[in-house]
């Protein structure tokens, strides 16, 4: 199974292409609308290329993924690499009604957050729940 964020991604996304065509604009119109300074086509460039920075950052709230199976998880936050847990290392799996997203309890009370499994989500995150804990119950039959 896998999961991703949906609303959130979708936010992020329009926000990153508004930014972008801001910036862009901004740079074609920096030549005519320039108060009595001087732009150059560099300041253009660069104007675009601050744009590009600005929406990469904007889309960073549409990078969390995680994916499951029988072995364990593999979850991606919004910065950093993939990371691997495997059941035998999480104590449960939870939603509680306080928090944004679902969480691995692991063992001495440290918890691990699942960024793709949003409260946002609704319909979308109950069905990943409910998959994420078949899978979970599963691998401790298997492991029983």
């Amino acid at each position: 199974m896998s999961a991703r964020p949906i609303r959130t991604a979708r936010i992020a996304n329009i926000s990153a292409a508004v930014a972008l065509v801001v910036f862009v604009v901004a740079a074609l119109l920096q030549r005519r609308d320039n108060a009595g300074a001087y732009f150059g086509h560099t300041d253009q460039i660069f104007t675009v290329v601050i744009g590009l920075v600005v929406a990469g950052g904007l889309r960073l709230p549409a990078r969390p993924r995680m994916t499951a199976d029988l072995h364990g998880v593999r979850t991606r936050g919004y910065l950093g690499n993939w990371r691997s847990i495997p059941w035998a290392a999480v104590v449960a799996v939870e939603f509680p009604s306080n928090v944004r997203f679902a969480r691995l309890r692991l063992p001495g009370e440290e918890t691990l957050a699942v960024y793709a499994i949003q409260r946002m989500d609704r319909e979308y995150a109950v069905a990943a729940m409910r998959d994420l804990r078949a899978l979970f119950a599963a691998s401790r039959a298997d492991a029983g």
